[in-house]
């Protein structure tokens, strides 16, 4: 990617990333979103500048715009499969991601030609905004930005953002896999209440007690983690976290019961009794 695209996709990296740690579920990618629309601002802005010449106007509308404007379509399939993801119960995890799964199939099936155009650096022309202009029975040409977009930038950018959603299912799908014979098979369970599971996983969050490749995980990658290790997950868990914030009483019920019942095992160690 050129100058000074290059800085601008790398800062919004570094944004979402910085993102995925203090965030978690929708509200991550709702994040996300509002980062990315403010880079394809800039991105437009120094685009319509630079293009002097049809060499760089192919270069800006194959290789920058699609990155920036894919990115942005991911998130959006994210927050909304987030969104799907905590209103519905556990088990049916599996079967939304084979919708999301032949979604993505159906997509290739329809536009792998140009794909692999794409991918092997073909398809100049079509990257030009006059090749988009002469589109007369093209009726998407006739609501995109002409000076800021073309037809082939926008495929481009949503067969970039399709790739890495599917990337994002199968690491999914590899995880559920994983966990169907982990914990549960192997007799272990969750013993405690869903509302303290459920504590229980944003408080390890909240002092980032276990990383994904690296980076504390957030809350939909300790759901993961809990069904692996503990054979369970907490159905509408973001709901639960309202719940849990609300409480009136004791919003940290259950830590501060596994702190009193703790203190008491090593005073007993210690030869201290009530």
């Amino acid at each position: 990617m050129t100058k000074p695209f290059d800085s601008l996709y790398a800062e919004l990296e570094k944004v979402l990333k910085q993102g995925a740690k203090i965030r978690q579920g929708p509200e991550r990618y709702l994040h996300g979103i509002v980062q990315i629309r403010e880079r394809i601002g800039k991105v437009r802005a120094h685009g319509l500048r630079l293009m002097r010449n049809e060499a760089a106007e192919i270069t800006y509308f194959r290789d920058v715009w699609p990155a920036f404007h894919a990115k942005y379509l991911l998130y959006i399939w994210l927050y909304d499969l987030e969104l799907h993801r905590g209103a519905a119960p556990a088990d049916d995890w599996s079967a939304i991601l084979r919708e999301q799964e032949n979604r993505v199939l159906t997509f290739f099936q329809s536009n792998g030609k140009f794909w692999r155009y794409y991918q092997a650096g073909g398809l100049d022309e079509q990257f030009t905004r006059s090749y988009t202009r002469g589109r007369l029975f093209e009726p998407l040409a006739m609501v995109l930005d002409l000076e800021g977009a073309t037809l082939a930038s926008y495929r481009a950018a949503w067969c970039l953002a399709m790739h890495a959603y599917s990337e994002w299912l199968r690491e999914e799908r590899a995880l559920l896999s994983t966990g169907s014979a982990s914990a549960a098979d192997l007799g272990y369970s969750w013993a405690a209440t869903d509302a303290d599971l459920a504590e229980f996983l944003f408080g390890i969050q909240a002092v980032g007690a276990v990383e994904y490749q690296g980076q504390p995980a957030d809350i939909s990658r300790l759901q993961k983690w809990a069904r692996l290790a503990l054979g369970k997950t907490v159905a509408n868990i973001y709901d639960r976290s309202r719940v849990l914030r609300n409480r009136k009483k004791e919003k940290l019920a259950f830590f501060k019961k596994a702190a009193g019942a703790l203190q008491k095992k090593w005073d007993q160690a210690e030869g201290k009794f009530d």
